[in-house]
């Protein structure tokens, strides 16, 4: 009884993260709307450097006064950064989401869908705002993030908030939000377990 319930969830969720997937990438702009509106707002606000942001389509841009001097055929050129990043790199934990709700099927799972979706909408302003930074902070030079006047701690903080966010959070995020607001599932699957090991032991 376990094995075909925990098999049928498994089932379902692939499928679910198949169909959905297409879906989610047709209306990611839209989706994206709300997360650079957040990330880019509380990010322009805290920090000084940073002016405001645009969209164009998937693609979320930073504007700063941070200045960048390069060097093309032995002419320097300078300019300002505007680290951009590309919302369906890192908004697709909302699919995974969706697809584990739909597997569990919990009680009142359309109300749990609805308030799950929105719960992730932080969560990945969160990640946009955390590339913004490792771009800034990290990968255009020393010479650059000396110009936002913050101590070296902070950006091997944002380095590891990349990679962590990178390879493991974006995926992790929607399994803890799921867990967080089905938790029947869970305890159903306790149960049975328990129940199997007793069925097993009386033999």
């Amino acid at each position: 009884m376990q094995r075909n319930s925990l098999g049928r969830f498994l089932l379902v969720a692939i499928g679910s993260l198949l169909c959905l997937m297409p879906l989610w990438y047709y209306l990611s702009v839209q989706f994206a709307a709300p997360v650079f509106f957040m990330a880019g707002e509380v990010v322009s606000a805290v920090f000084h450097w940073a002016l405001s942001y645009t969209q164009t389509g998937t693609t979320g841009v930073l504007k700063t006064t941070l200045k960048v001097v390069t060097t093309h055929n032995g002419q320097y050129r300078s300019g300002m950064l505007a680290p951009a990043v590309d919302y369906r790199l890192l908004g697709y934990g909302i699919v995974i989401f969706w697809a584990l709700v739909l597997a569990s099927f919990p009680r009142g799972w359309v109300r749990k869908l609805l308030i799950g979706s929105v719960l992730m909408l932080p969560i990945q302003a969160l990640n946009v705002a955390v590339q913004w930074f490792n771009d800034a902070f990290n990968r255009a030079g020393a010479e650059v993030f000396a110009q936002t006047g913050l101590p070296t701690l902070a950006a091997d903080t944002v380095a590891f908030l990349y990679h962590f966010n990178l390879f493991i959070f974006t995926a992790l995020a929607p399994v803890m939000l799921w867990l967080l607001l089905d938790r029947e599932f869970l305890a159903r699957l306790h149960a049975q377990a328990r129940a199997a090991v007793a069925v097993h032991q009386s033999r």
